[in-house]
């Protein structure tokens, strides 16, 4: 039995982990779990920068010690004060992607001082959203009226190599292309059923990123935890 925290950015990602990610997990003994960061007394989710996601993080390593922590936040609009940020745009976004975890990789490990195969960062490049972009015509069938408006999603699907890459510029950013939908596309209420419909396996096909990241969660091996001089498995 494996115990998995993920740490995600808002409701769209609690209600995904909860509803999707986690059953398709408990397949293989991995039971994994939400958890948004408190951004204040009466709200979670949102409003992320490093100091406040490395000390959530950290902390909640530091609750116990037979867990993993992973997160699923977005590369699209990520705080500059997360390492890595500035300096890697131009690169590709799973490049990108890979080198931002990779340092907060460092950062949380240096704050929370455990065993470094305890976390494993995922950052979403370029957003959660772009995962519905794995087939545009189950997502469209989420909403009566949505066929009839899928030809700039099917256009903007095909223009890249996967869906990934898709836009990230504040007008063509895969939520922002969504958003412009009638009904309204709405994050917390369409995202966990689009994704639902769509599938982790049509998912994982398309988007390379969320697929190495996926398969290293099924992967995971039970810790070994020390109590004393007497080593148990979990």
């Amino acid at each position: 039995m494996v115990d998995l925290i993920v740490v995600g950015e808002g409701q769209t990602e609690e209600t995904f982990v909860r509803d999707v990610l986690a059953p398709a997990l408990s397949a293989n003994c991995i039971y994994a779990s939400p958890r948004l960061i408190n951004t204040s007394r009466e709200q979670r989710g949102g409003a992320l920068n490093l100091e406040r996601v490395r000390k959530f993080i950290g902390n909640t390593l530091r609750e116990r010690n037979d867990t993993y922590v992973t997160t699923l936040i977005d590369l699209y609009g990520l705080d500059t004060t997360f390492r890595g940020v500035t300096n890697s745009k131009g690169h590709a976004p799973a490049a990108r992607a890979a080198r931002i975890e990779q340092l907060l990789h460092e950062d949380v490990i240096a704050f929370a001082r455990c065993r470094p195969e305890r976390f494993i960062p995922h950052i979403q490049p370029h957003e959660f959203e772009s995962l519905r972009f794995s087939d545009i015509a189950t997502l469209c069938d989420v909403e009566s009226g949505w066929q009839a408006q899928s030809a700039p999603l099917i256009a903007a699907r095909n223009a890249v190599d996967d869906p990934e890459w898709t836009n990230d510029s504040p007008q063509t950013a895969p939520s922002k292309r969504l958003e412009q939908l009638h009904p309204r596309y709405r994050k917390v209420r369409h995202g966990p059923v689009a994704a639902a419909r769509i599938g982790l396996d049509r998912i994982r096909e398309h988007c390379p990123h969320f697929r190495q990241w996926y398969d290293r969660l099924v992967a995971l091996p039970a810790l070994h935890v020390r109590h004393s001089n007497i080593e148990y498995t979990t």
